[in-house]
């Protein structure tokens, strides 16, 4: 997947610590700038502003900000001085290593555009039938993504994103995080274009579906160099076409955003061990992949761990141990970057909550222990669109793993290694910090499962002399067949949730066709998206998801699976169910005809 290819002609010399330090001090110059255009030219005034968004969790809510003027000035200051004193030290840097700068400079450009030519020769080197293959299969994800991006209803979490952080701009993006639904690189990229459009799909779901085709695409390139064409396709296609994937794909949350990241780091760890000629540029994509992977989701931490594990146990078996020490000074300047990147959200919303995540709360043991199995069985079925195909598939290949990635070519063992390790060491932290992981966090396993499959499918059939025409049929149709088995199984949950939808804004057109203007909610997706079309409309309604008890309401939303019992003055004679659907009953105080 992610070996790029080498040119043996060339000869790049030993990367030097002055080339990280040079990196480090410019992502923290970039990073304390980037902050500072932002708060730089903030009032505390405005910030405060952010504790009047109203956000969704389990209700309406605000957030009491952690930010004083103290802090807030401590932030702007500590901005600078990252900023001076990063600047200064390059200047410093370049004042006394300015040759040996320049001559890193021009090593690393000769790597890129090394790195260039040597994919556009995979693309050219491909015969008319894999050309032919490979447009093909690139056309049928695409389309099929399409459609999903068009059709699929947006969720939750999508519409919360836009809401509570891509509206408020850089500031509420790079600060207020009353909720862990703000992956904050993802929501940047979205903003420009909330600028020019307020249709939520497109400002939500174009960077994912670009996102999304740059990662497909480089990866599958990467793939044909490193494990043959056809491993590649099947790879590419039975990730491109799982349930998952395809809504990942488009939906606007940042997790394929993470997964194309993840490539480039992936890419330059391989590199790294494997790839002499191509470690300035190995070196650059890593750190700065690592850190835009930690500001798009923190739970990067878990492919980063692996990967970093990958290079410590790669380095030392090569006895390179004098790269042990860049491998840590790496992992500083991601740490530090990073950290530089949140700062504004743990001066402003509070550290904790930037690290009171539910969604990975430490679990009692016993309760972890119990549910671990369980908790195994849904990950399976959500990453392979089947809980036996996953267990079966997804077990053989952590267990086996070692022994499958002997089978491995020489040029694919290194690949099938770090892509293994990347599939247990997750396995591994969860049950050391005793936390179950969503299992949308852990997508690019399902990524990485069929890469590792891939391989070392195409790696037997090619020890068992199988022809290439019996290998192209195997990969098509399995690719093919599980496809269309996909497809078919996520048809009718698609139909219910295009109902409900339709349902919910009939429900919202009928409260405010009738003059609703005061509205008690007791259904969590209907206060959610209600808010969201009265906040679309700039229409003026009162919302609330509890009942005030000094407020009078027009209308009271009850969902019909809300075990709680409607309050006494919500019923007759004082209010009558004057409109229902599937989900909700809407009681008024007096009957509408």
């Amino acid at each position: 997947m992610l070996a790029a290819p080498v040119l043996p002609a060339t000869v790049s010399t030993p990367v030097s610590t002055r080339f990280l330090v040079a990196l480090g001090l410019f992502c923290l110059l970039i990073g304390s700038g980037f902050l500072l255009l932002i708060f730089g030219f903030t009032s505390y005034q405005q910030v405060q502003a952010l504790s009047e968004v109203t956000y969704h969790e389990g209700g309406y809510k605000h957030l009491a900000l952690a930010v004083t003027p103290t802090t807030y000035q401590l932030l702007r200051a500590g901005l600078a001085v990252v900023a001076g004193l990063s600047g200064s030290l390059l200047l410093i840097l370049r004042r006394f290593q300015n040759a040996a700068l320049k001559e890193d400079v021009h090593q690393l450009r000769g790597e890129i555009q090394r790195a260039i030519i040597a994919l556009s020769r995979v693309a050219h080197g491909l015969s008319g039938l894999e050309r032919g293959v490979f447009v093909g299969m690139l056309t049928l994800i695409l389309t099929v993504r399409v459609w999903y991006l068009v059709a699929y209803v947006l969720n939750t979490d999508e519409v919360a994103s836009y809401d509570y952080f891509v509206r408020q701009g850089p500031l509420g993006i790079s600060s207020f995080y009353p909720i862990p639904n703000n992956h904050l690189l993802f929501n940047f990229v979205c903003w420009p274009l909330s600028l020019l459009s307020n249709n939520v799909r497109v400002v939500m779901r174009i960077p994912t579906f670009a996102a999304a085709a740059v990662g497909t695409i480089l990866g599958y390139l990467l793939l044909v160099r490193s494990g043959g064409f056809w491993a590649a396709t099947m790879a590419t296609g039975l990730f491109g076409l799982s349930p998952l994937g395809l809504y990942y794909s488009v939906a606007g949350r940042g997790y394929f955003l993470q997964i194309t990241l993840l490539l480039f780091a992936f890419a330059a760890t391989v590199a790294l061990l494997q790839l002499p000629t191509y470690r300035r540029l190995a070196w650059l994509l890593f750190v700065v992949a690592s850190i835009l992977g930690f500001y798009t989701i923190p739970t990067f931490v878990y492919p980063f761990v692996s990967l970093g594990l990958g290079l410590l146990l790669g380095l030392a078996w090569q006895r390179r141990w004098s790269e042990l020490g860049q491998l840590v000074l790496a992992g500083s300047i991601v740490g530090a970057v990073s950290t530089l990147l949140y700062s504004p959200v743990m001066c402003v919303s509070g550290f904790t909550q930037l690290v009171g995540n539910h969604y990975v709360a430490k679990m009692d043991a016993t309760v972890f222990w119990r549910d671990y199995n369980k908790y195994l069985r849904y990950l399976a079925d959500m990453l392979a669109g089947n809980t036996y195909l996953g267990l079966a598939v997804g077990g053989g290949l952590m267990l086996a793993g070692p022994l499958l990635v002997l089978l491995l070519p020489r040029r694919a063992k290194i690949l099938g290694a770090l892509t293994w390790l990347l599939l247990v060491v997750p396995m591994a932290m969860m049950a050391v910090q005793q936390v179950l992981v969503p299992p949308r966090v852990l997508l690019y396993l399902s990524y990485l499962g069929c890469v590792l499959g891939s391989l070392v499918t195409f790696s037997l059939l090619t020890r068992l002399r199988a022809t290439t025409l019996y290998q192209a049929l195997l990969s098509l149709l399995v690719v093919l067949a599980y496809g269309t088995y996909q497809f078919q199984r996520q048809l009718a949950p698609h139909q219910v949730e295009v109902r409900e939808e339709e349902q919910m804004e009939a429900a919202y057109a009928w409260l405010t066709g009738w003059g609703g203007q005061k509205i008690l909610l007791a259904a969590p997706s209907y206060e959610l998206f209600f808010h969201h079309y009265a906040l679309q409309e700039n229409r003026p309604l009162l919302l609330h998801s509890t009942q005030v008890a000094s407020q009078s309401y027009d209308y009271v939303v009850h969902e019909r699976r809300n075990s709680d019992p409607l309050p006494a003055w919500a019923k007759p004679p004082l209010y009558t169910a004057v409109y229902e659907n599937e989900s909700v009953i809407i009681y008024g105080r007096e009957m509408r005809q």
